[in-house]
């Protein structure tokens, strides 16, 4: 087993072996994405990932649908989002990178920017967010669900048990007795080190992401929806596509946000930071 997906040839069903062409697209993109942390890393630290003065940004609870789609709010879910499709996607190109070198054999690239690019929910989740845990999300809960039952309820146990995972790895992060964190100054100055994550938020973003895919099966049986989305310029495609999650993706992110994971993982580059 591998953390990532081969691929493989559709008539034969042989894995496809790894050109140099291959390697070096692979190289390029692992640079690519790595330049990028840094850059977002250099922009976005010294206020913990979160410039704008939104409601969750101070802590607050968000009441009303106003309140999700503010402005201040949507900036910050958005470098939620973008941080972590990029420390994911490096996670998994890099990875693709060394396999690929050390098998010969050719490696599915695990995250194919669905943050600028997904034109529906099933694209952004199935086809571009992470695609090594789609495929095992795939094989071990939606193949056996659907054995028994529709492919609805498959998709949304494929949800359920995406949302129990990263609760896992929430407690795993966040609820153990850890030593006193103490804030540096010139790194996530505005971190809170007395911030507890909540339990359940990560299960919530991916429940309801769940019922947004089974919402759009639905929908796209509708010839009227089918030709509404095929009018529309990809840009707005694209903008609906993303704001289907963005105003809760604080539900997947505080538990790690705030509890400065990202602080202790950007120990690892180099990056510019204010001294104090």
């Amino acid at each position: 087993a591998t953390p990532t997906e081969f691929m493989f040839d559709r008539k034969s069903g042989q894995r496809v072996m790894a050109t140099s062409q291959d390697i070096r697209r692979s190289l390029i993109g692992t640079t690519k994405t790595l330049i990028t942390i840094l850059i977002l890393m250099s922009l976005f630290s010294p206020y913990n990932y979160e410039p704008f003065q939104s409601m969750n940004a101070r802590e607050e609870s968000l009441s009303s649908i106003r309140d999700y789609l503010d402005m201040k709010h949507l900036g910050n879910c958005f470098i939620t989002a973008m941080m972590f499709q990029q420390l994911v996607g490096l996670f998994g190109s890099a990875t693709a990178l060394t396999i690929e070198v050390m098998t010969g054999y050719r490696a599915v690239e695990s995250m194919r920017n669905p943050v600028m690019q997904a034109t529906s929910p099933s694209d952004f989740w199935g086809r571009r967010w992470n695609v090594a845990v789609h495929g095992a999300l795939k094989r071990g809960v939606f193949k056996p669900v659907r054995r028994f039952s529709s492919s609805f309820v498959a998709a949304l146990m494929a949800f359920i048990a995406s949302g129990l995972f990263h609760e896992y790895l929430v407690h795993l992060t966040g609820m153990y007795n850890k030593e006193p964190r103490v804030a540096d100054d010139n790194v996530c100055n505005a971190l809170n080190t007395d911030y507890k994550p909540q339990l359940g938020s990560n299960m919530a973003f991916f429940a309801w992401n769940g019922v947004i895919m089974v919402t759009e099966k639905l929908l796209g049986r509708n010839r009227v929806m089918q030709s509404f989305g095929s009018t529309l310029p990809r840009f707005m495609v694209v903008f609906l596509t993303i704001m289907t999650a963005l105003p809760l993706a604080h539900w997947f992110g505080n538990p790690y946000i705030k509890q400065g994971l990202l602080c202790d993982f950007q120990e690892g580059y180099f990056f510019v930071t204010k001294i104090v």
